[in-house]
């Protein structure tokens, strides 16, 4: 028996549904590796909760997973009607919070208030939301130093990658200008265009029919998905910028013919998200690239994007998110949040 980390899942959509099954799958690995042994205490969703103070086991972790969307309150002997943190809290009295609810970005809710409470009551937080980071990073980073816990929050930039363990590891180096691909959504659907010579609302239907796209797109497709993710690299590197200030270009706005002519003069049409450290301004905008470029290579729901400092240049290229990578990039946390605390 390893050390024992209780565990909070808030939220229980395709990325709470997949970081169940990869701890179930994981959990004994993770024990036997490192001495860690994670125990889920607690899981909620929009409608209700289930919790099991002694931790859910393997089997009851999967069979979760089976319960219809919204439907955790079915999850008999464990279920409760409603969500009601002070409940979840005191029974359970967890390590690490995983907030996991959708990104809403005009108040942040609920994902800012559960990561506040989760604070005030002394618990790690993961999070995958990038809401209340964009909104409230400063406030959110202070009262986690103020009670002593730490934030995390890997999964939210390039979750298939090590980017932001990366990024924050480059104490030394004065970084210059991010670039490249952030949303896997725009990129998919422009790819389709370019490959199957469709419109932009036939490649739409295409991405929302395989589920890379959600039935209402318009965070990724306007752009405000990728300048949600420069928001936090920009808070990262101590140069914050608020999202209303990144200037968007929609990708709904690229035609057949425009994609047409791009190929003729041998350019690919790509949403490019920009951020110029130095001049504090940054970008999410439709660009033509020469076909031998890099991020022109970059295709489907692959990202890709180019750090450069005053000492090099790196590149990621990866998912930038789907369930199970962005489980894994939400695991990672937990297990680097239980090192630090050994």
């Amino acid at each position: 028996m390893g050390r024992r980390v209780k565990v909070l899942l808030i939220g229980f959509g395709s990325v709470g549904r997949a970081l169940a099954k990869v701890i179930a799958l994981k959990r004994k690995i993770i024990n036997s590796r490192y001495g860690i042994l994670i125990d889920v205490v607690g899981v909620a969703d929009s409608k209700g909760m289930a919790l099991k103070a002694e931790g859910f086991d393997e089997y009851e972790l999967l069979k979760l997973c089976e319960v219809p969307r919204s439907g955790v309150n079915l999850f008999k002997p464990y279920a409760h009607q409603g969500v009601d943190l002070n409940i979840l809290y005191s029974n359970t009295q967890p390590d690490v919070h995983v907030e996991l609810t959708p990104s809403e970005y005009t108040s942040g809710e609920p994902g800012l208030s559960n990561i506040m409470y989760a604070i005030d009551r002394g618990a790690h937080v993961v999070t995958a939301n990038k809401a209340p980071l964009v909104l409230k990073y400063k406030e959110i980073v202070s009262r986690a130093l103020s009670r002593g816990v730490r934030i995390k929050f890997r999964a939210t930039v390039l979750g298939g990658t090590p980017f932001i363990s990366t990024l924050t590891s480059m104490r030394s180096h004065d970084v210059e200008r991010i670039e490249g691909i952030l949303n896997a959504t725009s990129n998919f659907i422009l790819t389709e265009m370019h490959e199957k010579l469709v419109e932009f609302t036939d490649a739409l239907k295409m991405a929302q029919a395989l589920g890379i796209a959600e039935a209402d797109p318009t965070l990724d497709i306007d752009g405000v998905d990728a300048a949600a993710k420069i928001v936090i690299i920009s808070n990262i590197l101590e140069r914050p910028l608020k999202i209303e200030e990144i200037n968007r270009e929609s990708i709904s706005r690229v035609s057949l013919r425009d994609i047409i002519d791009a190929v003729r003069q041998g350019y690919v049409i790509k949403s490019i998200a920009s951020f110029d450290v130095r001049g504090g301004k940054a970008s999410i905008r439709i660009a033509k690239i020469p076909r031998s470029e890099l991020f022109a290579q970059i295709n489907g729901v692959m990202n890709g994007v180019r750090i450069r400092s005053d000492a090099t240049e790196v590149v990621f290229i990866g998912r930038g998110g789907g369930g199970i990578e962005t489980a894994h990039s939400v695991l990672d946390d937990i297990v680097s949040l239980s090192f630090e605390d050994s």
